[in-house]
């Protein structure tokens, strides 16, 4: 074992960290792939590198064990793992699949408890409006929201929440949040992906109202309303509410019919290569199809 181990690891968890931190010049929608698929890899990644530690320290713990482990998983050499490496990596692999088998149990159970209620109007005053993807899902409302929003503010939720649909937002929040399990790091990611999914479905609804200026106080008015409450289905007024309505009074986004797939596809080739050397995989080139075909 050598430290080269660990640089691609090093490498994604430096280049999340940058995507969390740094407002992309990019339509929401190319700016929420890039986050998401970045996020994404970057879980796998750090899982990849600590199961293939915590696998060769086992081996070193028990060579006889070796022979029936498969060669791709072994570092091909005869250099013990020390235990200062070994123990940690075990620990912290265990927790981290632990960790993320947790944050999937409990968006799931979201997810089926809003289903469940997407058959009629929610009972509550509170003005509540949610996408709930799935065969039996659909654009839930509250009998608050129908009471008291205009029948232009209802027009601009529903499409909000039909962009969410249309565009399977809840991958991306499922990656998103799934990665920030594993990777406390990734948190700032994650806030950051959230906040261009809902100005992904903002954009939508302002396209096609044709009013920016009508979305921005229909989001407006519902946070107000509501605090935010984020899960699988996601809320009409979402977190970044005030970054929301700056960018609606504000001139459009470019679509970047050009540099964003160009972008994307790079960066879906960089990650995907690095984590499928975290992975000893000898072809990268399926993790990486995989990573561009991942949110389609």
């Amino acid at each position: 074992m050598n430290w080269f181990t660990f640089l691609p690891l090093a490498i994604m968890l430096a280049l999340s960290s940058a995507l969390g931190r740094t407002r992309l010049p990019l339509h929401p929608s190319w700016s929420a792939r890039l986050l998401a698929t970045t996020g994404a890899m970057t879980a796998v990644a750090a899982l990849g590198t600590g199961v293939f530690v915590a696998i060769n320290y086992a081996a070193t713990l028990a060579p006889s064990a070796a022979a029936h482990v498969p060669e791709w998983a072994l570092f091909g050499d005869d250099e013990p793992v020390p235990g200062l490496v070994g123990i940690p990596a075990t620990v912290l692999s265990a927790a981290g699949l632990l960790f993320a088998a947790q944050a999937a149990i409990s968006w799931l159970d979201e997810l089926r408890t809003a289903r469940a209620q997407a058959q009629e109007p929610l009972d509550t005053e509170v003005p509540i409006a949610v996408a709930v993807p799935g065969r039996h899902g659909g654009v839930l409302l509250s009998k608050g929201m129908l009471r008291t929003f205009t029948a232009e503010e209802l027009h601009v939720v529903f499409q909000h929440e039909s962009s969410h649909l249309r565009h399977r937002h809840h991958r991306y929040a499922a990656a998103g949040a799934l990665g920030a399990a594993v990777l406390p790091p990734l948190r700032p990611l994650n806030e950051r992906l959230r906040l261009a999914v809902e100005r992904w479905a903002d954009e939508d609804a302002a396209e096609a109202t044709g009013d920016r200026a009508l979305v921005a106080r229909t989001i407006a008015k519902a946070a107000l309303a509501h605090p935010p409450s984020p899960g699988p289905a996601t809320p009409f007024a979402e977190s970044g509410v005030v970054q929301r309505v700056e960018a609606l009074l504000s001139t459009p986004p470019d679509r970047n019919t050009v540099t964003g797939p160009l972008l994307f596809m790079g960066n879906g080739f960089v990650t995907s290569s690095l984590t499928a050397a975290t992975l000893q995989l000898d072809q990268a080139a399926i993790s990486c199809l995989l990573a561009l075909l991942a949110l389609r």
